[in-house]
This record gives structure tokens, C-alpha cells and sequence, in this order.
């Protein structure tokens, strides 16, 4: 079964930690988790997930810049993933950035347009996994993630991106 964007259920929640894993990226008190989900349509935490395989990706939020000019961090472009494979996690950092010009498409199509960029990646491989095996299975996720997973369908329908390793 491949990569499907999905809730997650409060079991797995729990089983894999989520609420740490994205906490500790939020520094805002009002962004914690569990309190957070409160303010979705749907209190539960979403992913992309292969059940078949084990294998999850799961976003934690935005980087943030703490030398900002207005002396309150603010979030950057990157944004920060746990990709789950083989009972590990592989904590990517992920920039996005716009296409160049000459690989955009219609905007009438695809008003949403940019392109995935590692900024770290960590661990990089795995004793079962290469580096590239590992980037070949983030690119799986991350195709079925679009930009915003299962909290925004219709934005993932406008978008198109690349993948820029």
C-alpha cells in the first residue's frame, strides 16, 4: 500500500510520541500539543503514512529565526519533518523555495509552486537503508504530502513542486 494522507489515530499518537515530537519545535506556549488540536476541524494529529511498510512522515512546523528584526522569533521557509522508517526516526529540515522560471507551469493550474531543498538531514542512512534509498522514500511521502497533507485538500490541489535533491 503506498503513501496516504491520514489522521492519525489516538493509539499511534501516543505509541510514537507525536505530541513531543512536534513540541519540540513549537516554541510558542499557545502552539503546544496536546492543547493545539483543539483548534483543528478534526482533534487529531494528521501524517502521511504506508501502513503496509511501517513508514511515516509527519510535519513538526516551521524553523524559526531567532535573530529576527523585531526581536520575536519568526518562522522561516524551512520547515521541519520526521520521516519514520524501519522503527527510526529521520528528522529532515526542508527548505522551499520558489521554481525558477523556467520550470513553473500554468499558474492558472497550479497557483502554488515551489521547490523541496535538504537543509539536514539526520541520521543520514540507516544500517538497513542508504542515504538514497532514504530520499527516494521521502520523495514518496512527501509527493502524496504535497504542501499541507490531509489539513488543506484543496491547496494540494493547486500545487506543484519539485524535488531539488
Amino acid at each position: 500500500m503506498p503513501f496516504v494522507n491520514a489522521y492519525v489515530s489516538n493509539e499511534d499518537a501516543q505509541k510514537y510520541d507525536l505530541d513531543n515530537l512536534w513540541n519540540k519545535y513549537n516554541i510558542w506556549p499557545n502552539h503546544k500539543m496536546p492543547n493545539l488540536l483543539n483548534s483543528f476541524d478534526v482533534h487529531q494529529h494528521a501524517w502521511c503514512v504506508d501502513k503496509e511498510r511501517g513508514y511515516w512522515l509527519f510535519s513538526c512546523g516551521y524553523v524559526h529565526n531567532y535573530d529576527s528584526p523585531s526581536g520575536i522569533p519568526e518562522p522561516t521557509s524551512k520547515e521541519v519533518f520526521i520521516l519514520h522508517v524501519d522503527g527510526q526516526n529521520i528528522e529532515f529540515i526542508l527548505d522551499s523555495s520558489d521554481l525558477d522560471p523556467s520550470e513553473s507551469v500554468s499558474n492558472d493550474l497550479y497557483p502554488i509552486q515551489f521547490a523541496w531543498e535538504i537543509v539536514s538531514m539526520n541520521p543520514s542512512s540507516l544500517p538497513t537503508l542508504s542515504k538514497a534509498d532514504l530520499l527516494t522514500i521521502l520523495k514518496e511521502a512527501l509527493t502524496v504530502y504535497k504542501c499541507s497533507g490531509l489539513r488543506d485538500v484543496e491547496a494540494n490541489k493547486k500545487a506543484f513542486f519539485k524535488f531539488n535533491f
